[in-house]
């Protein structure tokens, strides 16, 4: 039979952990800064946050602020830098936060990320090898989506700078519009870029191919934050996930399904990309 005393004290020091739990943001008036990378434009990234933000900085009951960068190169060296309290990045980008800085991955989105090349309605390609000899339009260069269809081409027998030539955009949610202009013969993009197109544009492209899948994003705790506020923080992400009405909200604009703690075994999947990312990142933006 368990002591009255002691199952008492079982109980206060049970209370005690939940009250430590959610109060452990709570000493600091400075905003905890959540940046996100830049893989569509900042008005849609901001929007897609707001719930997010609101239900942390009730839960933690702390100012949270969402920031991006101008390009993915800012943003990962903002993010090398420490200048974020939690990043939300793309995995290959994240495995080189880990492994550079010290990053804690707390969790990531499901499902994973569909790799696709789309054209023009007017204009559609009917095989992958319709883009020899053409151009092809990258909304993100650096991401793992490029990485992987630059090799899904490569195991079609196509070489980029020899059977196709590729161009950037300044904007990663404008590359419909390089496609209905007459630009690029094609675009290659993730299935949240191709969501983010406006519906004038995108109800005029459409998809060859979806060619991968590739890992979804990864939200991490930057290593100057206690390990105590990045329990607090993974505890809080997985409940606003778990059933919340802003995450519910979240989930709905932004196209991604769920989150969850980071899988065994998921970063070091990114081992392979390392090399490749780091010397994307190192060129220009």
């Amino acid at each position: 039979m368990t002591h009255p005393i002691r199952r008492r004290e079982a109980c206060l020091s049970l209370l005690a952990a939940g009250l430590s739990s959610r109060t452990a943001f709570a000493q600091s008036e400075t905003p905890l800064e959540i940046g996100v990378l830049p893989n569509i434009s900042a008005r849609l990234l901001l929007a897609q946050y707001q719930p997010m933000r609101d239900y942390l900085s009730r839960e933690l009951q702390r100012p949270v602020q969402v920031s991006t960068a101008p390009n993915w190169n800012a943003f990962h060296q903002r993010t090398l830098g420490l200048s974020y309290d939690v990043v939300v990045t793309a995995a290959n980008l994240a495995r080189l936060a880990q492994v550079d800085r010290g990053f804690v991955p707390l969790v990531s989105y499901a499902p994973a990320i569909k790799g696709m090349v789309v054209s023009a309605s007017r204009a559609p390609l009917k095989a992958v090898t319709d883009l020899r000899g053409q151009t092809l339009v990258l909304s993100n260069p650096q991401s793992l989506v490029t990485m992987r269809g630059m090799q899904w081409l490569a195991e079609n027998g196509l070489q980029r700078d020899k059977d196709f030539k590729t161009i950037n955009t300044p904007t990663d949610d404008s590359v419909g519009n390089v496609v209905l202009r007459g630009d690029a013969a094609a675009a290659m993009l993730s299935g949240g870029e191709f969501r983010a197109i406006p519906d004038a544009v995108r109800a005029q492209l459409t998809t060859l191919t979806v060619f991968a899948e590739v890992a979804g994003f990864v939200l991490l705790a930057s290593p100057k934050l206690p390990a105590a506020d990045v329990k607090a923080l993974k505890d809080r992400l997985l409940n606003f996930a778990g059933g919340s009405q802003e995450g519910k909200a979240f989930f709905a604009a932004s196209g991604f399904s769920s989150m969850r703690e980071t899988a065994p075994g998921l970063m070091e999947s990114m081992d392979a990309f390392v090399d490749t990312t780091r010397k994307v990142m190192a060129g220009p933006a």
